[in-house]
């Protein structure tokens, strides 16, 4: 195969997804034709798909240092370097681009999305704002504007952008090819609505709050949801399915994101009731008698997310970095379900850890372990939203920029009272957010 077929062939299996199958062609080819301009370029492309920024850097370093000027190539060094947290240097990337040609406008979205990095929101907005007015119907501008707006909390415009997501992110599995009409907020009283969950558990749990006002609308609510909140969700006044079980007959859908806009919530509107979810007493029964008495403080404990959330690195943290909060004075118990292998030897080391790992076969019992807990400090998983759906004191650790519905700049969240947000001031920095809440943990046994 001669290098413009294998070339080819290798753009050919990344359009497709391929991505695996692509790095290997287009491996070959680079390392077959080393000033081969296009190949590294095409495995830069690869490795920013796939999620690893230090590949995608110095793949597109070396398709730079042969062709310095290309708009893309520095487009896709830029995400790569804000992927490193090198934020400054992917806009140094960006700003050569726009110097070049000022109306490309991937790169004043990604121009964008590197201030809204460094929570310069002001400028990000105006950045897309450039972008739109040059292609209107850019969908990556809207989504990263609705980000933004969201952040900042300007809920009337970032609900409206935020349906952009569904064409707007490479990561947003597809829209649902309902033939039903997509419920925006009319009256639907005496009909059936299809409310589907589309993205992580967290979003699930956290939009279920609307479905008790939708039941008050006279809407009979059928809730899909993941296999693994079918019984937790349950509780809540709907039909509930599984994802993978057929569907009853539905005469509207609403993806569960879309909730809130179809609502017309605001900041002050956000039906923030202090508990829509709790365990059944059944399992709250086992895991008391599992857990056993104690005279001490129990805090629950989550310091890692799903690895396929493409902004995993930025909120979860090693094991080894809450070794300041190990102390004897309380009890720590895990609430994650799954521990990575670098945590594994982090998890026996030091003050114990109760840890029941696969024993929590799903969120049920996740919520009837909670129940037993005073306090839970996390990560921006799941875990968190469950906490705040239950009423139950969260500590959140957040990282410098933050995902939108954390605001900016505040300890409290207007979507679960029971929250209280503790934030890097740098980004990447923990140490400092972890010694508050140990010094936070001490006030609470005076």
């Amino acid at each position: 195969m001669g290098p413009d077929a294998a070339l080819q062939r290798a753009a050919g299996l990344f359009s497709a997804g391929r991505l695996d199958e692509a790095r290997e062609v287009a491996s070959a080819l680079a390392a077959s034709q080393p000033d081969f301009f296009l190949a590294h370029h095409l495995l830069g492309a690869i490795e920013v798909r796939a999620g690893n920024p230090q590949q995608a850097l110095e793949h597109e370093s070396r398709a730079l240092a042969l062709r310095p000027d290309h708009l893309e190539a520095l487009c896709n060094r830029g995400i790569a370097l804000r992927a490193l947290d090198r934020v400054d240097d992917a806009l140094a990337d960006y700003d050569r681009v726009l110097a070049a040609r000022p109306d490309f406008v991937p790169a004043l979205n990604l121009r964008g999305v590197a201030l809204a990095a460094l929570n310069r929101h002001g400028e990000a907005l105006a950045c897309y704002a450039r972008a739109l007015t040059i292609e209107s119907h850019y969908a990556p501008a809207h989504l990263n504007r609705a980000l933004s707006e969201l952040v900042t909390g300007d809920l009337e415009a970032g609900w409206p952008d935020f349906e952009w997501r569904w064409t707007g992110s490479d990561t947003q599995i597809p829209k649902r090819p309902f033939t039903q009409p997509q419920w925006r907020g009319e009256n639907a009283r005496g009909r059936t609505l299809l409310v589907h969950a589309e993205q992580g558990l967290g979003d699930a749990i956290q939009m279920g709050r609307y479905v008790a006002a939708m039941a008050e609308r006279g809407i009979d609510v059928v809730l899909e949801v993941q296999p693994a909140l079918h019984g937790l969700l349950s509780q809540l006044p709907a039909r509930v399915v599984a994802m993978g079980e057929a569907l009853p007959n539905f005469d509207l859908h609403c993806p569960i994101l879309s909730l809130p806009l179809a609502f017309g919530t605001t900041l002050d509107s956000i039906p923030a009731q202090a508990t829509h979810l709790r365990a059944p007493p059944v399992h709250a029964r086992r895991w008391r008698e599992r857990l056993g008495g104690s005279d001490r403080l129990r805090i629950g404990i989550a310091w890692s997310g799903s690895t396929t959330l493409r902004n995993d690195r930025n909120r979860s943290i090693a094991l080894s970095r809450l070794a300041p909060l190990r102390d004897p004075r309380w009890t720590l118990v895990s609430l994650q379900k799954e521990v990575r292998d670098a945590d594994m030897e982090a998890l026996g080391t030091g003050e114990p850890i109760v840890h029941f790992g696969h024993e929590l076969a799903d969120f049920l019992d996740t919520a009837a372990l909670m129940e037993q807990l005073d306090l839970v400090v996390t990560v921006d998983t799941a875990v968190a939203h469950l906490a705040g759906a239950m009423g139950k004191p969260v500590w959140l650790l957040l990282p410098y920029a933050p995902d939108w519905r954390w605001l900016l700049d505040r300890e409290d969240s207007p979507w679960y009272p029971s929250a209280r947000l503790f934030r890097q001031q740098q980004a990447g920095d923990w140490d400092p957010v972890i010694e508050r809440i140990g010094h936070e943990i001490l006030r609470l046994l005076k």
